[in-house]
C-alpha cells in the first residue's frame, strides 16, 4: 500500500515538475547530469563482478523522478523544478529544499545563477544546528570474529561538535544492515553474502557505539581525523540527512559497512574518488589504506577495549591483589576487610581492578546486571575515597594500527616432497590473515580466511585442485587472572585425504578450547571434531573427535608454530589419525613472508611425511 501511495504521489509529482518551465536547456542539465559530484549524490556507482549503470540506492522514495535511479538527467530535472517550485505543500519539511539539502547547495554552487530560493526547514533545519560539524573522524573498532557482519572489522564516522572537547558527546554516522533478530547465524550470514537485508544509514549519540564495540564487544577502536574543509563537513552531513532511512541492498564483501561509507564521503566534495578503488570487495582495513593513499588522514588515536584495560591492569599488580579484587565483585556480600590492610594505592589499585571486572562481566552477561550495577556503583564510591589520579600505567598503543599490518590478499607458491614424491602448489586467498602472517596490525591468535584455495602439480605433470576453504576462522584469545575466554576454530574445506588415496572430500570441522598465553608464546587446548563426506569412505561419510595441542610464537621478524593432533573414528571403532606439524615463518618485507614446513601424519597402519619451502606475497 506505502509503494503504491508512492507511485501515485510520485507521478503527480512528476506531471507537476513537467509543468514547471525550467531555466536550463537539455544539454545544459545534462552537462550538470554528468557531472561526477551529481552522480556521486545519487550514488552511481560500480561494485561488484558486474558493474550496473545505475543507482547503488533501491528505495524509490530517494528519487524525485520515477527513472532517478537509471537516469541522472531526469532526476536533475526533477530536483530542479522542486527547487524552484518550492514549498506548495502544508508539510513545509516535504519540500525539496528540506528533504534535499546537499543537491541543493551542490547546484546552487553550480549555477549561483539559478532562482533558487533557501527556506526554513522545521526538521532539517535544528537537527542540523544540533549536530554542530566541526570535523569528521573515521571510527575503526577492530575485527570481532563472534559476529559474522563484524569479522573483518566495522567503520562509522564521528562527527566532532563545534566547541565539543568530549567526543562521546558527538554524534555517530552508521552504516549497517537492518537485520531480522530472529534470524539465526547461518541465516544472517546467507543474507549477508546475497543482499538479503536492507542497510541503511543512522545517526546517533557516539557514546552508544564506544559502549557496543568498547564495552559490549571488547573491541579496540582507532579514531582517524579526516582532512575535510568546512564546506565538505557541512555537506557531508547535508548528505547524511538525505541518506538517513534510504534502503540499500547490503552485501558483507562488497556494498558493506565501508564501501557505503566512503560514498558519502564522495558526495561531499569532487576532489574524492575513493568508493571506486573497490570493484569485488571492500575489507575494512583497506578502505583505511585508501584515504591515507587519498592524504585523508589528518591523525590517529587509539581507544582499548574493556579487556585490554583490564589485561593491562593484571600486569601491574600480584596475585594476591587481584584475588581481593576479584572477592569484591564475586562474593554476595561486600566484604572490606582484606581491602583494609592495604595501602592506599594498592587500594585504589584494587578497587579499579575490581570496577572492571564487575563490567567485563556485565558485557559478557556472566551474572544478572541488577547485581551488579549496584557494585560497581559502590566501587566507584569507594575508589573515589582512595588516591587520586592514575594509578596504572595506561594501556601502550599497538606498534602497529590495523590498517598498517600486511595487504589482505594473500598469493602463495610451494615446493615440496610428500614421501619421496615432489610437488608445487600455487595458492590464492582474497582475505584476510592467518595465524602465522605478520602479527602486527592484527588480532594475534586469530585467523579468519573466505573462499581461498589452491592447485597442485605433482611429478606425473597433472593439474589438480588441492584445498578450496569456504570459511576457516580461529580465534586463539588468552585467558588471565581474571577471566578464561573461549577458543575456538571451524572450517568447511574440501581437501584431499591421504587415507582414501588423497581423494578431495568435503570436510567440516570444529573446536572449542583454551588458550595461556606466557610472554610470546600461546599454549592452546582444544576438543575437536570432524565430518567428512565422501562416496569412498566405507559408510560414505566419516566422523572423528579428539585433542589438538598448539604452540604459537611471535618474534619481531620470525613466527613459530608447533601442532599436535589426535582423532578416533567414531563409526569405525578404533580407527585412529594422529598428526605432527611444525612451520617457522619468517618475514622477508613487510608484504612478504618466507615459511619451512614439515609434518607426519598415520591413519591406521599408514603414514606421511611432507615437507616444503612456501614463497608468500600480500598485496
Amino acid at each position: 500500500m506505502r509503494f503504491l501511495i508512492f507511485l501515485v504521489l510520485s507521478s503527480l509529482s512528476s506531471s507537476l515538475f513537467a509543468a514547471i518551465a525550467l531555466p536550463l536547456s537539455d544539454s545544459e542539465i545534462d552537462a550538470l547530469a554528468g557531472k561526477k559530484e551529481w552522480r556521486d549524490l545519487l550514488h552511481y556507482h560500480g561494485v561488484g563482478a558486474i558493474k550496473g549503470s545505475g543507482s547503488q540506492i533501491d528505495d524509490p522514495n530517494f528519487f524525485m523522478s520515477q527513472q532517478g535511479n537509471q537516469s541522472p538527467a531526469a532526476e536533475l530535472k526533477a530536483t530542479l523544478a522542486g527547487f524552484i517550485q518550492g514549498p506548495t505543500l502544508a508539510d513545509t519539511n516535504q519540500a525539496a529544499q528540506c528533504r534535499y539539502p546537499a543537491r541543493f547547495f551542490w547546484l546552487k554552487k553550480q549555477r549561483p545563477d539559478l532562482p533558487l530560493q533557501q527556506i526554513e526547514c522545521p526538521d532539517f533545519d535544528p537537527w542540523f544546528a544540533q549536530i554542530n560539524g566541526e570535523s569528521v573522524y573515521l571510527i575503526f573498532p577492530a575485527a570481532y570474529l563472534n559476529s559474522p557482519s563484524s569479522m573483518y572489522g566495522h567503520t562509522l564516522f564521528r562527527v566532532k561538535k563545534k566547541g565539543n572537547d568530549a567526543p562521546l558527546l558527538d554524534y555517530a554516522v552508521n552504516y549497517a544492515a537492518n537485520a531480522d533478530p530472529d534470524d539465526n547465524q547461518l541465516v544472517f550470514s546467507y543474507k549477508g553474502l546475497t543482499g538479503g537485508y536492507p542497510g541503511v544509514v543512522s545517526v546517533m549519540p557516539y557514546y552508544q557505539k564506544v559502549k557496543e564495540y568498547n564495552f559490549l564487544e571488547s573491541r579496540d577502536i582507532w579514531e582517524y581525523k579526516l582532512d575535510l574543509t568546512p564546506f565538505e563537513v557541512q555537506q557531508f552531513i547535508r548528505h547524511v540527512w538525505e541518506m538517513q532511512s534510504t534502503q540499500m541492498s547490503y552485501y558483507f564483501f562488497s556494498e558493506n559497512c565501508s564501501y557505503q561509507l566512503l560514498t558519502l564521503l564522495d558526495a561531499s566534495s569532487p576532489r574524492l574518488n575513493l568508493a571506486d578503488e573497490f570493484s569485488l570487495w571492500a575489507i575494512p582495513a583497506d578502505t583505511v589504506r585508501v584515504l591515507k593513499k587519498a592524504n585523508m588522514i589528518d591523525e590517529a588515536s587509539y581507544r582499548p577495549s574493556l579487556l585490554n584495560r583490564m589485561s593491562n591492569m593484571l600486569t601491574q599488580i600480584d596475585d594476591e591483589r587481584i584475588e581481593v579484587a576479584k572477592a569484591l565483585v564475586d562474593n554476595e556480600q561486600l566484604d572490606l576487610t582484606e581491602l583494609d590492610t592495604y595501602s592506599d594505592r594498592d587500594q585504589a589499585q584494587i578497587l579499579e581492578v575490581a570496577y572492571e571486572y564487575s563490567r567485563y562481566l556485565v558485557a559478557r552477561k556472566k551474572v544478572t546486571s541488577s547485581y551488579l550495577n549496584g557494585r560497581s556503583i559502590k566501587l566507584l564510591s569507594l575508589r573515589s575515597k582512595r588516591q587520586r589520579g592514575e594509578v596504572f600505567a595506561p594501556v601502550e598503543p599497538p606498534a602497529l594500527r590495523d590498517d598498517q599490518g600486511h595487504l589482505t590478499q594473500r598469493l602463495g607458491l610451494s615446493l615440496g616432497t610428500k614421501d619421496s614424491n615432489a610437488y608445487s602448489v600455487l595458492e590464492y586467498r582474497p582475505s584476510y590473515h592467518g595465524l602465522l602472517d605478520p602479527p602486527g596490525g592484527y588480532l594475534k591468535g586469530a585467523e579468519l580466511s573466505m573462499f581461498s584455495g589452491s592447485l597442485r602439480w605433482d611429478e606425473a605433470e597433472s593439474v589438480e585442485v588441492d584445498t578450496f576453504s569456504f570459511i576457516n576462522i580461529r580465534s586463539f584469545a588468552p585467558k588471565n587472572a581474571l577471566v578464561t575466554p573461549k577458543s575456538w576454530q571451524v572450517n568447511a574445506s574440501l581437501l584431499r585425504d591421504e587415507s582414501i588415496n588423497d581423494e578431495l572430500v568435503f570436510r567440516l570441522k570444529g573446536g572449542a578450547g583454551v588458550t595461556q598465553e606466557i610472554g610470546r608464546s600461546m599454549f592452546s587446548v582444544l576438543l575437536n571434531g570432524s565430518a567428512s563426506v565422501d562416496q569412498d569412505y566405507q559408510d560414505g561419510y566419516r566422523l572423528e573427535v579428539g585433542p589438538e595441542l598448539k604452540w604459537l610464537w611471535y618474534g619481531e621478524q620470525n613466527n613459530l608454530q608447533l601442532g599436535f593432533e589426535y582423532l578416533t573414528d567414531i563409526n569405525l571403532h578404533n580407527a585412529e589419525r594422529r598428526s605432527v606439524n611444525g612451520v617457522w615463518a619468517h618475514q622477508l618485507a613487510p608484504n612478504w613472508q618466507l615459511r619451512l614446513k614439515a609434518s607426519h601424519s598415520w591413519y591406521e597402519a599408514q603414514s606421511w611425511n611432507d615437507t616444503s619451502i612456501q614463497l608468500l606475497h600480500y598485496f
